[in-house]
């Protein structure tokens, strides 16, 4: 348990330790004022970033005008609580982590692995799999010598047309098509939904099969041909 969450708890047993009986059955015990109210400020400071929901617990239960023992009985239960949660939440990041190193990120493409192998050991998968796919748009925009206003499949459309390509990769025309429809496709898929909305990949399987994808592509690329509008 956090060395913090042990000091919590520690000063919590000082605080129910100092219960004053009332000596009637009408009347509530109470606790050592001044020490209560220092301990619950503390809990609250400690707690408020990574649990919250525990500090709203303890922010209904507490009232600084009564130093009442079964109220504090109830604070030390939730940071107790806490101390469970916060545990279990490490236990977990560690077995992403165990988890991620599974994957080998070292044959990826060097601009892969620039923008996207941090966010991948670390668990941040949407913004893996985002930067893998801004890789791909900023490469291609890159070789076809077009403007920063070029983007999306729009610009995949206008790269790789098989009209009139600025990117040239088949002397068959079915061919060209077929890439620029890949490309495009890539791009509409897993580029526009995480620009808009959080997708919340939890998997890290997943994140590495789209980082495979736009190696693919990043690879496709250098094997293209510029062909000058």
């Amino acid at each position: 348990m956090e060395e913090y969450i042990k000091r919590l708890l520690q000063e919590g047993d000082e605080v129910i330790n100092s219960r004053i009986p009332s000596g009637s059955k009408l009347i509530v015990d109470l606790v050592d004022s001044i020490r209560y109210n220092k301990w619950v400020m503390n809990c609250i400071s400690f707690l408020a970033a990574e649990a919250p929901e525990h500090v709203n617990q303890i922010k209904a239960i507490y009232n600084p005008q009564y130093n009442i023992f079964d109220h504090a009985k109830q604070i030390y239960a939730v940071v107790y609580s806490a101390g469970e949660y916060l545990e279990h939440k490490r236990s977990q990041s560690g077995t992403q982590k165990q988890a991620t190193n599974l994957f080998n990120l070292d044959h990826l493409h060097p601009k892969i692995r620039e923008k996207c192998e941090d966010h991948f050991l670390s668990g941040k998968f949407d913004d893996a799999v985002l930067n893998a796919c801004k890789v791909v748009e900023v490469y291609t925009r890159e070789l076809a010598n077009l403007k920063e206003t070029d983007i999306g499949v729009n610009l995949m459309m206008k790269a790789f047309t098989p009209d009139k390509p600025i990117l040239k990769y088949s002397e068959v025309k079915g061919e060209q098509e077929a890439l620029m429809f890949l490309f495009a496709g890539f791009i509409g898929v897993f580029k526009n939904p995480q620009s808009h909305r959080f997708i919340d990949i939890k998997d890290p399987a997943v994140a590495f099969e789209v980082l495979n994808f736009a190696n693919q592509l990043c690879r496709i690329l250098e094997q293209t041909k510029t062909i000058n509008p």
